[in-house]
């Protein structure tokens, strides 16, 4: 049982020379979260944010910040009443601890700050925003609204724990969702698998 999805183990294992396996010792359980696996909706985001763990961190190296993070989300999907929009709040997070965080607080063009009374665009490629000076230069580009940005402004600046006091209205979630669909499939290669079944519960 301590094994099962989403549970929080100590695991103890010894590696075996020349093969990706492990031989695994023994396994005690730190925390478990057992309402996650009640809810599908719940159990999709959770897979989701165990996939993109996975994927986008080198197997075998310590990243106390990013487990943290793991850690705090999973927390907040077993509490019950989970909003899919946190999801792209913990999708910023990671971006930012990996080394990918988008730009929102400039042009990743011309490097103007960004402005209220403009409107952007976010580039994939450029991992930011677009201004509207620059845009005729650039291509694929995806509408986003000053709205979004200023969220992931204030998301970039306020503690983990109090992340989800962060409200998107439907339209700033649909635009969020496409942005960083789009700009996770540019850094893994593919569309995760359980982004997918995500969708089709949608």
């Amino acid at each position: 049982s301590a094994l099962e999805p989403f549970t929080h183990v100590e695991a103890f294992f010894a590696d075996r020379e020349n093969r990706g396996l492990a031989r695994l010792e023994r396994c005690g359980i730190v925390a478990a979260f057992p309402r996650i696996a009640d809810d599908i909706r719940s159990a999709v985001c959770g897979a989701y944010v165990l996939e993109l763990i996975d994927t986008l961190t080198p197997e075998r190296e310590r990243h106390a910040p990013v487990f943290s993070l793991l850690l705090f989300f999973i927390g907040l999907l077993n509490g019950g009443g989970f909003r899919e929009d946190l999801l792209r709040l913990f999708e910023l997070r990671l971006f930012s601890l990996l080394g990918y965080q988008p730009q929102f607080l400039r042009c990743v063009a011309c490097g103007e700050s960004f402005q209220l009374q403009r409107q952007y665009k976010f580039s994939v490629q450029r991992g930011g925003i677009v201004c509207p000076a620059c845009q005729d230069r650039m291509a694929d580009l995806l509408p986003l609204s000053n709205g979004t940005i200023r969220i992931f402004q204030q998301a970039a600046a306020l503690d983990v724990q109090i992340l989800n006091r962060l409200v998107f209205s439907p339209a700033e979630h649909a635009e969020s969702r496409q942005v960083f669909g789009r700009f996770l499939e540019y850094h893994m290669g593919r569309k995760p698998r359980s982004l997918a079944v995500m969708e089709q519960l949608a």
